[in-house]
């Protein structure tokens, strides 16, 4: 019982009806069961019984017929009819013989009763054919016997004569007693009375008595005589009447055996009978006892639902509705349903209950950590707003619009945030990982700081960074002017040895000899060359030195550039070049970027203290880029000196040869071909170096394009980029006229006839001349098109927009693409 009341109201509930299922289909199953047996067994007895019953009715038939017909056989005269009888019987005992079902012995009996019948009908046909000849033979010895008794009864023959024509008519009335005889023994009597006859004739007898004789004796012996034919014909009749007997036990057999078949069948139509009453009698006290357990189990789980289940929902259902009215001491009682269902639903409420009281004390919590956070709120410097999934502000504290520089009315109603800070002349200048940089037409900055909330909205957080942005500023400047007096040093270090190099040779060329002259002036060279090299180092460093970017494939450009690596490195350092599985097309200066790879590489030699390995390898990226990558095993960078790496004039080489200009040149040559260089370093590992450049694709070398302008000024004071742009101008079908001074410019634009196009350096000297050089000529003829070049073009042009199109600023290198475009 207690494990009864541990089960749940639904187990019990799917119990009693599974109960009931299986009790409705037991019940089913005996009926059909039941059903299918009597069904089977009426198919039994009709296909097997009946026919079984059938067969030994048959039978019976058969046997009554065999013994019936079997006494007329012997009465038959004819010998076909005898044959038609014996051809039926043999038709019957054929039927008998093909039942499947009988027994050997039966078997073995009718084998002897068809041997019988076919003996029968041997002797019967044998008889009948011996009776023909003897019932001839009778005919004829009876005429015989006629004509001797008229013989005999002859008047006036002697008595002698008489009395051998009497015993004449004897023998002949002996014949026919023969022919008469019904058995073998009167046949033998009459056959030896034949004989004492005829020994009493006289052999000496007239003709006509001797014919007689001899006639008499041919009648009655010999293998055709009437004794022989009387004899075998007695002979076949024995045989068939044995034949006949043995046919008559065999019909007796089988008729007691038709007998046991016919009142067997009736058993068994008897037995299956009462077996079928039986069955069904114990189907039907199945399904009564099985319906009244049926009802039995529905009533006990009807008066269960009314009585447990319905009553204690009903008092579950009045308690929580005085618990949500607030009657918090609402009680339901502990003792009901441990297990299941309506215990679950009493624990439900318990803990409904608990859970009701403790919300309202965390109601009363939560009220009042919502007015301290209120407080918190509205006390911090920052502005604060809180934003709806579609952007709209929901709620906000009163210095959102101190921060945002708004009025308080403005944030009042449904107002999208992005909106509001658009509206309000805000714009986005910078974006971090965590906060993005706000600035307005005043220069004020406020950083914005965006937290997602879980329904899709968002907390936004803005804080006033004005004067920390000022502060940072006025430190950058200091950083720079910093830098740029330390560069300023250098230089000015660097150019005063030049400077002091040239004057001194100058000196003392005045007074020496050829030879000394000589060598003077190759120091001045020297000297000279040295600042020209110092310049282009300060130009790469600035990214302002002039560059003549060419398609090139990076695997040639390093596998030529092997052997001269090869030749700089020491015997003891290793060089292992590993190109690309595809060609890598960049446009860069080739020479620029074999100098920085020579320049790294250098630098890679001078890191590895004894032995060692660089290795260079290349490589597409994923993000259309060309990787160059230098690695050395050398000793490696301290942090500290890692992010100093490519500042100018840094070195951290103990012999104090470096110039430190070495990787900020390749820095500023890669930037300058929009690239980048990283660096990773670890000390006592080695350096890593890659040069990162955009990959171009591989165009075929086309006809340089025609310009649509004839004469074209060109003024640059620049020699080597005077003579550049002098041939690329000239190739493309240009006449051009060559000013290296703002003056020749401007006398040539006064004095000559207008120009197509005027192609300017924008510095020419100190000052920025090319300005009014572009001016001159635009203001001169309405159809001169104008373009200023330059290293380091303004973000601006000084003439603005009065020129339109005429105008165009292009930077160097000079190419005829950027011309036509």
């Amino acid at each position: 019982m207690k494990a009864l009341a541990s089960l749940s109201v639904r187990t019990r509930l799917q119990s009693a009806l599974a109960v009931l299922a299986l009790l409705t289909c037991f019940a089913g199953a005996v009926a059909w069961i039941t059903l299918e047996s009597g069904q089977s067994r009426l198919k039994t007895l009709n296909t097997g019984t009946l026919t079984e019953v059938d067969d030994a009715l048959r039978l019976s038939s058969d046997a009554a017929d065999l013994a019936t017909r079997m006494p007329f056989l012997l009465a038959l005269d004819s010998p076909f009819r005898v044959h038609q009888e014996g051809e039926h019987i043999i038709a019957l005992i054929a039927n008998i013989e093909n039942r499947s079902d009988l027994q050997p012995g039966i078997a073995a009996d009718l084998k002897k009763m068809r041997r019988a019948v076919f003996d029968l009908l041997a002797a019967t046909q044998s008889r009948s054919a011996l009776l023909d000849r003897i019932l001839r033979l009778n005919a004829e010895v009876a005429h015989e016997e006629r004509r001797l008794a008229l013989r005999s009864a002859t008047v006036g023959q002697s008595l002698y004569e008489g009395g051998e024509w009497l015993t004449l008519q004897r023998i002949a009335s002996t014949l026919l007693g023969a022919g008469r005889a019904e058995n073998l023994i009167g046949l033998g009597e009459f056959q030896r009375e034949f004989h004492g006859l005829t020994q009493r004739l006289s052999p000496v007898a007239t003709g006509s008595g001797r014919e007689a004789r001899h006639r008499l004796v041919a009648f009655a012996q010999g293998d055709n005589g009437l004794f022989e034919l009387r004899r075998r014909e007695l002979a076949h009749r024995i045989a068939a009447a044995n034949a006949l007997v043995r046919i008559r036990i065999g019909a007796e057999i089988v008729s007691s055996y038709a007998a046991t078949v016919t009142a067997t069948a009736q058993r068994e139509i008897a037995s299956e009978l009462t077996s079928t009453t039986t069955m069904i009698s114990v189907a039907k006290s199945t399904i009564l006892i099985v319906m009244l357990i049926s009802t039995a189990i529905a009533l006990f789980t009807a008066q269960f639902v009314a009585r447990y289940v319905t009553a204690n929902l009903s008092a579950i259902a009045d308690g929580m509705m005085r618990l949500a009215a607030g009657d918090r001491a609402s009680s339901l009682p502990r003792s009901y349903g441990k297990g299941d269902e309506i215990g679950k639903l009493l624990r439900a409420f318990r803990v409904f209950r608990a859970n009701a009281i403790r919300l309202d004390r965390a109601h009363r919590q939560r009220i009042r950590q919502t007015a301290l956070w209120e407080t918190m709120v509205l006390g911090m410097s920052d502005g604060v707003a809180v934003l709806a999934p579609g952007g709209g502000i929901t709620a906000t504290n009163d210095r959102l619009a101190d921060v945002l520089g708004v009025p308080p009315s403005s944030l009042a109603g449904p107002v999208n945030l992005d909106h509001l800070l658009e509206a309000n002349g805000w714009r986005s200048t910078t974006t971090a990982s965590d906060y993005a940089e706000l600035t307005d037409t005043d220069g004020r900055t406020i950083e914005r700081r965006d937290r997602s909330l879980p329904d899709g909205g968002a907390v936004v957080l803005f804080s006033d960074a004005t004067e920390r942005r000022q502060f940072q500023d006025r430190m950058l400047q200091i950083q720079r002017i910093e830098g740029l007096a330390k560069i300023s040093g250098e230089v000015a270090h660097d150019f005063g040895n030049i400077l002091s190099t040239i004057s001194s040779s100058v000196h003392m060329l005045e007074a020496a000899s050829p030879e000394r002259s000589r060598e003077l002036r190759q120091s001045m060279a020297s000297a000279v060359e040295l600042g020209t090299s110092l310049t282009q180092r300060l130009l790469a460093f600035a990214r302002r030195q002039h560059l003549e970017p060419e398609l090139v494939e990076l695997n040639e450009l390093v596998e030529g550039l092997t052997d001269l690596i090869y030749l700089t490195l020491r015997d003891n350092i290793t060089l292992n070049v590993q190109p690309a599985a595809e060609e890598l097309f960049v446009r860069v200066d080739a020479g620029q970027l074999e100098s920085a790879i020579i320049n790294i590489c250098l630098n890679a030699a001078q890191a590895i203290p004894d032995s060692g390995r660089i290795a260079i390898a290349l490589a597409p990226s994923d993000d259309g880029h060309a990787i160059l990558t230098i690695e050395d095993t050398g000793l490696g960078m301290a942090p500290n000196t890692l992010a100093h790496a490519m500042e100018p004039f840094f070195s951290a080489r103990a012999d104090g040869k470096g110039t430190g200009l070495g990787l900020a040149m390749v820095y500023g040559f890669i930037r300058q071909s929009n690239g980048d260089v990283q660096i990773e370093s670890q000390q006592g590992v080695g350096t890593t170096v890659r040069l990162i450049l955009p990959r171009s694709k591989k165009t075929p070398v086309l006809p340089a394009p025609s310009l649509p302008w004839h004469r074209i000024l060109l003024v640059e004071d620049n020699p080597a980029d005077a003579v550049q742009a002098s041939e690329l101008l000239s190739g493309a079908g240009a006449t051009v006229t060559l000013c290296t001074t703002a003056t020749m410019a401007l006398d040539s634009l006064a004095n000559e006839q207008p120009f197509d196009a005027v192609i300017t350096d924008l510095h020419l000297g100190n000052e920025p001349a090319g300005w009014e050089i572009a001016e001159r000529a635009l203001a001169r003829d309405p159809a001169t098109v104008v373009f200023v070049v330059s290293g380091h073009l303004p973000a601006t042009s000084p003439l603005g927009n009065r020129y339109g199109n005429r105008l165009k600023l292009s930077d160097k290198p000079l190419r005829l693409e950027k011309l036509l475009s």
